[in-house]
């Protein structure tokens, strides 16, 4: 299995080792005469209670001082002390276990089952997902983007996101917040220099689309691997939040300023593995869904409160900060809103969710 050491490392937990013998697809204890002793040895010594408990392993790539990475570190941990007796809960960040682009592939396996991937995540899977970049959300109010999400839109994305990859989604979504575009030694201060600069983006086909419009040239990189574009000066910009970028030490490379034109707005999408919320009885899905309510309530105003003191952070570091005009703004999203359904048609959402993005983002006021 992806991510885990041989079976015969004896170091290894007697329960991780049989877990994996449980789930191995094809495992055969005849197969391996050594081997199968060794763990029908360990399952008889290992207390019933034990045996009894579902593996949950929970990945994200970001760093462990990421306000998502904090708030699913608090979820294990709130989960492994209520549901002790009947989950094994075991919690890996930094792309430790896997790339929150890979985490999809592995949770519809079976092979993981939890992770929060951002929304840019999603399009190639549900491609409803991409209005989540479309221009008609470009600078909106947070409390309105959060009412959308929460309300019609969301939940029929949710449910788009379940159904194209053999996932739960547990709940709320998690904010991150507004994306910024930060600039390689200072190339970028207004909109009209995104013109002909290469731009990175974390991923989604819509995020691409809006920069293409803006007269960007967009490059989907890793988390993991930026630093090494940074460094060969391979972008001009990147787009990503306040705290991404203070969490992983990205402004040290020399990422100088930031245009604070609120491209889009983020969340990150709590999915658990379809085949292990199947083995699960409605008192555990209970405990995880309820833990999970709890936790998002409390980390959505800490995602708030940690991209300020991000940008702070990084003021103090020599960051320079260009926030455009209110009448830029007014007039970047015309421009943008212009492009909207070519946009739509290309990245494939559909005409219902579209009416629908349209309907809700006529009464969300611009702030």
């Amino acid at each position: 299995m992806a991510g885990h050491p041989n079976i015969l490392d004896y170091g290894m937990p007697v329960a991780r080792i049989v877990s994996m013998t449980r789930i191995r697809k094809g495992a055969r204890l005849g197969a391996f005469p050594t081997a199968g002793l060794v763990v029908a040895c360990m399952v008889l010594l290992t207390p019933p209670a034990v045996q009894a408990q579902i593996l949950c392993r929970i990945s994200t790539e970001n760093p462990s001082s990421h306000v998502q990475a904090r708030a699913l570190r608090k979820f294990s941990d709130l989960l492994g002390q209520r549901a002790d007796s009947l989950l094994r809960v075991e919690y890996y960040d930094g792309a430790a276990l896997y790339r929150d682009a890979n985490a999809l592939a592995a949770l519809a396996r079976g092979d993981l089952e939890m992770a929060a991937p951002g929304i840019w995540q999603f399009d190639k899977a549900a491609p409803d997902t991409a209005a989540m970049m479309l221009p008609a959300l470009y600078a909106r109010d947070q409390t309105w983007i959060r009412s959308i999400v929460d309300g019609e839109l969301g939940l029929a994305l949710s449910e788009s996101i379940g159904a194209a990859t053999r996932t739960v989604v547990l709940g709320k979504w998690l904010d991150l917040g507004y994306g910024n575009i930060f600039s390689v030694q200072g190339r970028i201060k207004s909109i009209a220099d995104i013109r002909g600069k290469r731009i990175r983006v974390a991923g989604g086909k819509g995020n691409e689309e809006r920069i293409r419009a803006l007269g960007g040239n967009p490059v989907s990189i890793a988390l993991s691997d930026l630093p090494a574009f940074i460094a060969r000066d391979m972008v001009d910009g990147v787009l990503t939040t306040y705290e991404t970028i203070d969490s992983a030490g990205l402004d040290a490379l020399g990422l100088r300023t930031v245009l604070e034109d609120r491209e889009y707005y983020p969340f990150y999408v709590p999915l658990v593995s379809k085949p292990f919320w199947e083995r699960l009885d409605d008192s555990q899905r209970l405990i995880i869904s309820s833990t999970w309510a709890e936790v998002v309530a409390m980390f959505r105003d800490e995602a708030v409160r940690a991209q300020e003191d991000a940008r702070r952070n990084l003021l103090g570091h020599g960051m320079v900060v260009h926030v455009p005009t209110s009448q830029e703004q007014a007039m970047t999203r015309t421009l943008l809103m212009a492009w909207q359904n070519d946009m739509a048609r290309r990245l494939s959402v559909s005409p219902a969710t579209l009416a629908v993005l349209e309907r809700l983002s006529g009464e969300g006021a611009i702030k």
